[in-house]
């Protein structure tokens, strides 16, 4: 008697945390990206830069655009509240190109390298 009711309660928790985190989830696994999408970038790397010098929205926005006018990058997302830009680029590309695209922004704009 106790072990079935064990198991019922234990459905309707498993019931009761679907319809809570289910929309959650079914969001996060049409997030991920497919397959062919990641053979395509197989040629390519990550850079994390870290960028000093960005106090606002406008400034990151600015920061994205010159990053992304280097050669061989395709795809650059910045985040202000990390001061970091995440880099996808050609496996060629130079990290200084990148660095020099932030620091050409003027003096208050730094970039480092933080991983590859």
């Amino acid at each position: 008697m106790r072990s079935r009711f064990l198991s019922g309660a234990a459905i309707a928790v498993g019931v009761l945390l679907l319809a809570a985190f289910g929309p959650w989830l079914a969001r996060e696994i049409a997030s991920l990206p497919r397959p062919g999408a990641l053979a395509a970038r197989s040629s390519q790397r990550v850079v994390t830069l870290e960028i000093g010098g960005m106090t606002c929205g406008g400034c990151a926005r600015t920061v994205q655009s010159q990053i992304a006018a280097v050669k061989g990058v395709s795809t650059v997302e910045v985040r202000l509240d990390q001061r970091r830009a995440y880099v996808v680029c050609d496996r060629a590309g130079a990290d200084t190109a990148l660095i020099a695209a932030v620091e050409r922004l003027g003096a208050a704009f730094l970039a480092t390298v933080v991983a590859r």
